[in-house]
């Protein structure tokens, strides 16, 4: 169970626990990805509140092993101070959504962290963000942060250069620049591309 509080100085108590699996309520995954997960309504001002807090997603029929920890836990992490237990670590509730899509399409996160590397590449900006979205037809879809304010940029990758890529992962896996953000649990180009 944890504690919110609220703007009003009401304490919500959520039923909520530190490890949530989601095979026991499958609506979590439709929750989490249309962000209505981790919100919370007071009932004595009637505020929603959307708040972020440590836990972990374990759903072995699906094979997801997720640590999720808040955005603002990312430093403390990244430092090594904290150790988490999932298979992966997801800092930030856009990084859980992925992570999340990306386990219901069966996608391999370290091969879309790569095809986001490339494309941070050729944008040349330590500005930009990019997650994946979804699938659309066979071509992956990705979101583009922080090339205009206020507006959220799209990038339309064939589905081909998966597939072409996935046989390939191995030797991918073994170069140096790649390691940077495919290595451990938090497997994020996030890690080289938010720390400047």
């Amino acid at each position: 169970m944890i504690k919110i509080p609220c703007h009003c100085g009401n304490i919500i108590e959520s039923d909520l626990e530190p490890v949530v699996d989601p095979g026991d309520d499958p609506d979590i995954y439709t929750k989490i990805i249309e962000g209505d997960f981790m919100t919370f309504h007071c009932p004595q001002c009637g505020t929603d509140l959307k708040t972020e807090t440590a836990l972990r997603l374990t759903d072995s029929g699906r094979g997801i092993d997720i640590s999720f920890i808040p955005e603002l836990d990312r430093g403390e992490y990244l430092s090594g101070r904290m150790d988490l237990p999932g298979k992966r670590v997801a800092i930030g509730y856009r990084e859980l959504v992925e992570k999340i899509v990306l386990a219901g399409e069966n996608l391999d996160d370290r091969l879309i962290e790569i095809i986001k590397f490339n494309l941070l590449e050729k944008a040349d900006s330590n500005l930009i963000k990019i997650y994946f979205s979804h699938r659309e037809n066979d071509d992956l879809i990705f979101h583009i942060h922080g090339l205009k304010p206020d507006q959220i940029g799209l990038s339309r990758i064939p589905g081909t250069v998966y597939t072409k890529l996935l046989p390939q992962l191995d030797d991918l896996l073994g170069n140096d620049d790649i390691k940077l953000f495919t290595e451990g649990p938090y497997v994020s180009v996030s890690r080289i591309y938010l720390e400047d």
